[in-house]
């Protein structure tokens, strides 16, 4: 069993050896190994990933490496760790969130090719069969959230619907340039606009709120065109982006027990990278 960590716990725990539990006792290595030679892998995860890591250990052990799971109780702490060097790499963050990181905190941790899996973003009806069925005039709900509201803007624009002001990283609906089906839009907080569905001719939003809604996620009318940019991948300190054992094993990882997790545990609301 893994072991979990608190913020109090953390300062005590990151720099001691051994602190995770391996979930599989097969592959050779040891802590002699060089970075390049490694063996035995110390793989950070939020404990809501846990089983997913669980499901594609059988596949990086095929690969020849053994897998130590540490559990975290949030976000930043896997990436705190990676940082101490109690573990190699983490792995359940996208791209625009490990960059913030890195800005915010000064680190240059890199994200190993290839990537593994994206939140699927689409835009969902229970008026409309098609994106060509939307009439003139639709009502769309859009996340209240930032960087949600920015990805449904995107998906718009990159479906035709709409074009943005130039120069914004962030669009919302407030920087639509041209607007050739005068679509409308309101505001909500994203696990609130499923509940909306009935009521506007579509809504756009992450399918993992779908699902939680008791929804189809693959129900979608249009789906969002930039899931390679938030797709999750393992996550290196620089020096070891071009390890043998990184690429090695976000290699295993995109492979047929992933895909199944995805789809049953996940109900669709991920999607494998390769696929």
């Amino acid at each position: 069993m893994a072991l979990q960590l608190t913020r109090r716990s953390a300062l005590q725990l990151l720099g001691m050896a051994g602190i995770a539990s391996t979930l599989a006792a097969c592959g050779q290595g040891g802590s002699s190994a060089s970075s390049s030679e490694k063996k035995t892998i110390k793989v950070g995860t939020r404990a809501d990933s846990m089983d997913k890591l669980a499901a594609v250990t059988p596949d990086i052990e095929a690969a020849g490496y053994k897998i130590e799971a540490v559990s975290f109780d949030d976000s930043v702490l896997p990436n705190q760790a990676l940082g101490e060097g109690s573990i190699d790499c983490n792995w359940y963050q996208h791209e625009p969130y490990l960059q913030a990181y890195n800005k915010s905190n000064g680190t240059d941790f890199v994200m190993v090719e290839p990537k593994s899996y994206a939140p699927l973003f689409g835009m969902y009806s229970s008026k409309w069969k098609s994106l060509e069925e939307l009439p003139d005039g639709a009502t769309l709900g859009m996340c209240s959230d930032a960087s949600n509201q920015a990805r449904g803007m995107i998906m718009l624009k990159d479906h035709g619907l709409l074009t943005l002001v130039d120069g914004v990283d962030t669009p919302t609906i407030h920087d639509v340039k041209d607007n050739p089906k005068n679509l409308q839009f309101v505001e909500a907080e994203m696990q609130l606009l499923p509940q909306s569905i009935n009521d506007v001719d579509g809504i756009c939003l992450a399918a993992a709120h779908m699902v939680n809604a008791g929804m189809d996620a693959n129900s979608y009318i249009a789906r969002s065109k930039d899931e390679e940019k938030y797709a999750v991948g393992f996550v290196v300190r620089k020096e070891d982006a071009n390890a043998e054992w990184a690429t090695g094993i976000a290699k295993a990882v995109q492979c047929d027990h992933l895909k199944d997790y995805l789809a049953n545990e996940m109900k669709g609301s991920m999607v494998p990278t390769w696929s």
